[in-house]
């Protein structure tokens, strides 16, 4: 096994200037550079069990994420191990699948494994763990999902303005606009109806429960709602999830009907997938990879024991099509 004396050896300095290199101090860059080269030549790799207890760091992250198989969610995560990456930090995964029971116990392990720092991403606030999580002795960021003591730092897309925004488009250009709401009762959707909401106050008009479509996730229920709706007279549908949006324009289009020119459709979702598919429909796109950026520098600055933004909202993107915008937008 290659130890740091074979390092020093190989590069021509001192035991002492290796195990400082190591440790992240900087030296001179000729010799930074011979040790470089010696521990590629000598394919040298540093004990980080024996760095972790000297230093009493674990030089790891957990994160605790919703679904794995979802896309935003995926997105996020590899954006975040690029960053932590070049921090020195190793990410520990792991899922709650949208379970108290499954997020109570990951969370757990994560703690028993020495994470240094911990961010949770879309946790429900009524959990009891999610609720103690400010009270954990580590530094935790919660990723759109929100507590209502600001015990931790939150990272939020800002759907509710971007919601509010498409919503008021549709309501002022359209005759009739259906809304499609899962049943889920997590943040980020709630946020997105507040947002609708917040249109219908705005305009001074009061929402008819009628128009409101709830849809269990993960079923074919938005695909069969469709043709009801248009039969209803709705002349715009606003979906507020990508999965039940893509049921959406299928829908529209076995109806018989021309999307953009007969229905007028938006909702969240991915442009770089829904676009090259040449569809016109207004997309909102959360910022994915300027949250994982907020994400990742609020953490390290935990880590470095600064202070940070309680709660930071990072705008949405809307690609608009034309039946919806305006110069007002």
């Amino acid at each position: 096994m290659v130890t740091i004396k074979d390092i020093a050896l190989q590069a021509g300095v001192s035991v002492g200037s290796v195990s400082r290199y190591l440790n992240g101090f900087q030296l001179k860059d000729a010799n930074e550079e011979k040790i470089k080269q010696a521990i590629k030549k000598l394919h040298y790799i540093p004990n980080q069990t024996a760095k972790s207890l000297k230093m009493n760091k674990s030089f790891s992250v957990g994160i605790l994420v919703d679904n794995m198989d979802n896309f935003y969610s995926s997105q996020l995560l590899a954006k975040l191990e690029q960053l932590f990456d070049k921090a020195g930090y190793f990410l520990l995964l792991t899922s709650h699948r949208n379970s108290e029971q499954i997020f109570e116990y990951k969370l757990h392990k994560l703690i028993e494994r020495s994470v240094d720092a911990l961010i949770i991403l879309k946790a429900e606030s009524k959990w009891k763990a999610f609720q103690e999580a400010g009270n954990l002795n580590i530094p935790v960021v919660s990723v759109e999902s929100s507590l209502t003591d600001r015990s931790v730092p939150e990272i939020l897309s800002a759907d509710k303005e971007a919601a509010k925004k498409v919503a008021l488009q549709m309501i002022s250009k359209c005759k009739k606009t259906a809304f499609i709401i899962p049943t889920e009762s997590d943040y980020v959707l709630q946020q997105r109806l507040a947002g609708i909401n917040a249109a219908f106050q705005a305009t001074n008009k009061k929402m008819n429960p009628a128009y409101i479509t709830y849809v269990d996730y993960g079923t074919t229920e938005t695909y069969q709602a469709v043709p009801k709706l248009i039969e209803q007279g709705f002349d715009s549908i606003f979906v507020t999830n990508y999965t039940n949006a893509v049921q959406a324009l299928q829908g529209v289009r076995d109806a018989g009907k021309k999307i953009g020119k007969d229905i007028a459709v938006a909702g969240f979702g991915y442009s770089h997938l829904l676009q090259n598919m040449e569809l016109p429909i207004t997309l909102i796109k959360q910022p994915v990879d300027k949250v994982a950026e907020n994400v990742a520098e609020t953490t390290l600055k935990l880590l470095d024991h600064q202070q940070v933004a309680k709660q930071t909202f990072i705008r949405d993107r809307i690609f608009w099509q034309k039946e919806l915008q305006d110069e007002q937008v």
